[in-house]
């Protein structure tokens, strides 16, 4: 009969086992929600506007559960901003919930996000990562190009 000389390995080994038959839960793979995105907002004479709030949001269903986030900032002299590569992970869930679920209809996971392009006096302008003809994507992300137009007195 074997014994076990690498005590601290062979603990670990155990305690992995135990954790595993006992369902604790653990975070799944994070999701890609959006990949890099760059926005460039002009004027009606395609002049650079700096100064435009952009509001991010990106999310993904995950069962019953929405996993969201969200950030902001104003475009530069040259009318940009650029936001980095969203993710999300999936909510942790007790094993309970997961045996209650797992007779639920699953739904598809459809990560995406969205911006919201504002400046006073002007129109506002809401973008989709997906399905949004202005998005041109490239090897480094997407890249936007929005036209704000002021807003009709009246």
């Amino acid at each position: 009969m074997k014994t076990c000389t690498a005590l601290p390995y062979c603990a670990a080994l155990w305690l992995v086992s135990v954790l595993l038959f006992l369902g604790v839960p653990a975070r799944g793979a994070e999701v890609m929600a959006c990949p890099p995105w760059e926005i460039t907002v002009v004027d009606e004479s395609g002049k650079p506007m700096a100064g435009c709030a952009v509001v991010q949001e990106w999310g993904c269903q995950f069962r019953d559960d929405y996993v969201a986030g969200s950030a902001a900032g104003l475009t530069d002299a040259a009318g940009k901003i650029q936001f980095p590569a969203r993710s999300v992970s999936p909510p942790t869930e007790s094993r309970v919930k997961k045996v209650q679920r797992g007779i639920d209809r699953p739904r598809d996971r459809r990560p995406a996000a969205s911006v919201i392009v504002s400046k006073a006096g002007c129109q506002f302008e809401w973008l989709q990562s997906r399905n949004e003809p202005r998005n041109v994507t490239t090897r480094e992300g997407l890249r936007t190009r929005v036209v704000l137009k002021r807003e009709k007195p009246g």
